[in-house]
């Protein structure tokens, strides 16, 4: 019961407060700051304005796995349409707004999983082996 009353109000509470907060600070915070900067230090390239600016991540100025996690909101300008943009993970369940393959929850549970099935398949295995 703890369980899901902690549940509902991180879905229902935690997670879209900062989701909002997230996207103010995109807009016109301190993230729209670092990303302007992670843009700008490739090499002075400053896209400004609306036009599509496509940021490459081998730079070698020691900042590419930032840019290379950042890729997606780098390379989105402010024409780029709202809400998913990527594939679902999960093709059963397309309209759901946690299914893609970058939500760390979905990964952590289907590698998880992965290891549960790994795990029950050696073992029925190894005791088929030493029954023999």
């Amino acid at each position: 019961l703890l369980c899901i009353a902690a549940g509902l109000v991180w879905a229902n509470e935690v997670v879209p407060t900062s989701r909002t907060k997230l996207a103010i600070s995109k807009n016109r915070g301190e993230v729209k700051e670092y990303l302007d900067g992670l843009r700008t230090e490739e090499g002075g390239n400053d896209p400004g304005g609306d036009e599509k600016y496509e940021v490459k991540p081998n730079v070698g100025d020691g900042r590419d796995i930032e840019r290379w996690l950042f890729s997606d909101w780098l390379n989105s300008g402010s024409g780029a349409k709202p809400g998913r943009q990527k594939e679902p993970a999960l093709p059963i369940l397309k309209e759901a707004k946690w299914n893609s393959g970058d939500n760390p929850i979905l990964v952590a549970s289907a590698l998880i999983g992965l290891c549960v099935v790994i795990a029950s398949v050696t073992e029925r295995v190894g005791t088929q082996l030493g029954a023999s």
